[in-house]
């Protein structure tokens, strides 16, 4: 257990660095990686090459994919797109039930796209949103978010869930009904949460975004339909991809969340009038990449904290700690999942692992698979904090402090996994009973 305490009083150093003395979060993820893989008998070096390679191995993707979101978000919000995109999902769900409507949402496209690309793809809508209906932008993107999460966490083809789905040798057919069921419950348990916690999730818009009032009047005849192809491509080009395996050279292009969103963005130009187009767009691109800067290097230093933890072997020191729990049933894989969410930070780090320690125990009879792999799934959504990179990414896009985030969304993410912990074990108890 030495190496949990080592990381534990890591997070601890880190959080207090962070909101206590107003460090910035940049040097204080590096440095917090820095003392936790010098106090896990690393070298300097071997450290050194583990943040870099984390730094990289983040941004090598979510980089780009932060810019082109940006820009995409940019065009939308300033020619009046995103106001066309809220006022539809307005007509469509009402202004009361909109925190559902984003959690539906999240749920749907979180099954075939990762969670940051997803989220940064809809937040001009998110933001939009908030503007003209009153709702907190953190009312609306913590549902979002939420959802997103449960998606990737429970509901193949999501690469974590289709892994274990594989290591526990189990159909997944029929690993899937019971996932969705235990993902709809953890959903609703996060927007009841959310509900009653509304009144301290109010936080002001950016004051770029109340001066980004748009002209959707200037939106006539098809490019009113411009907005929605431009945000809806890129969802869709990703969930193709994922869907359809194989070495086809057009799928591989269209999945990449890369090219997905920079033809989005090419969707999106015809909105921008064409007396000064070049400048225009030149223009969007200096405001984008202005305003990526910063979320970048965060998200990406996030990454290398999380590298560090995955490469100190820590989680390796805890597997002999798992033994002792046996007797604890359908409960041991969801505490697993949870605690291994809770140290790493990863949730596909979590999925693998938990399936990999669990799979005796299914393959003997101890446990029945679908059920293994539900508590898996809900348990993997751990609590969210600063070894995240997508707390970090989220907490940028809105420009919150990261004591405020650590009190709703770590805790939401909380909330979330335990509701659908909770349905796992009544399906358990029905079953045995």
């Amino acid at each position: 257990m030495t190496g949990l305490v080592v990381l534990i009083g890591c997070i601890v150093l880190l959080i207090v660095a962070i909101t206590v003395l107003k460090v910035h979060p940049i040097p204080a993820l590096l440095i917090a990686g820095l003392i936790l893989g010098l106090a896990s008998g690393s070298s300097v070096e071997i450290v050194t090459e583990s943040l870099l390679n984390g730094f990289g191995n983040t941004l090598k993707w979510i980089g780009l994919v932060i810019l082109f979101g940006t820009l995409l978000g940019e065009i939308l919000a300033v020619t009046g797109g995103a106001d066309v995109i809220a006022d539809s999902v307005i007509k469509i769900f009402g202004i009361k039930r909109l925190p559902l409507a984003m959690a539906v949402i999240g749920f749907l496209v979180g099954i075939p796209v990762f969670v940051d690309v997803a989220y940064l793809t809809l937040l001009p809508t998110v933001i939009a949103l908030s503007r003209k209906s009153g709702h907190s932008v953190l009312v609306l993107g913590l549902s979002l978010a939420s959802s997103l999460t449960v998606a990737h966490a429970l509901i193949p083809p999501t690469p974590g869930p289709l892994a274990v789905a594989a290591i526990l040798e189990t159909d997944i057919g029929g690993m899937i009904p019971i996932n969705v069921t235990v993902g709809l419950f953890a959903v609703i348990g996060g927007l009841i949460w959310i509900k009653f916690n509304k009144n301290n999730l109010t936080i002001p818009l950016p004051e770029e975004v109340l001066h980004t009032i748009g002209n959707k009047n200037s939106i006539q005849g098809f490019k009113r339909v411009l907005p929605f192809v431009a945000l809806l491509i890129p969802l869709v080009l990703m969930g193709m991809g994922n869907v359809f395996s194989g070495n086809n050279p057009v799928i591989a292009f269209i999945k990449n969340p890369v090219w997905a969103l920079l033809i989005g963005v090419v969707f999106a130009l015809p909105l921008l009038e064409r007396k000064g187009f070049s400048k225009k767009l030149n223009d969007f691109f200096q405001t984008a990449g202005a305003k990526s800067a910063t979320v970048i290097l965060i998200t990406g230093t996030g990454g290398a904290f999380g590298q560090v933890i995955k490469d100190s072997e820590i989680i390796n020191t805890l597997l002999p700690e798992a033994g002792g729990l046996a007797t604890f049933g359908i409960i041991l894989p969801f505490l697993l999942s949870f605690m291994f969410t809770t140290v790493t930070g990863s949730i596909t780090v979590s999925l693998i692992t938990t399936a990999s320690i669990m799979a005796p125990m299914v393959t003997s009879g101890s446990l029945q698979p679908e059920l293994t792999a539900a508590a898996i799934g809900a348990g993997s959504l751990g609590i969210i904090h600063v070894n995240s990179s997508f707390f970090w990414l989220f907490k940028e896009v809105h420009k919150l402090e990261t004591a405020k985030l650590l009190k709703t969304f770590s805790l939401l993410s909380a909330v979330v996994a335990i509701s659908g912990g909770l349905v796992v074990f009544l399906l358990y108890y029905l079953k045995l009973t």
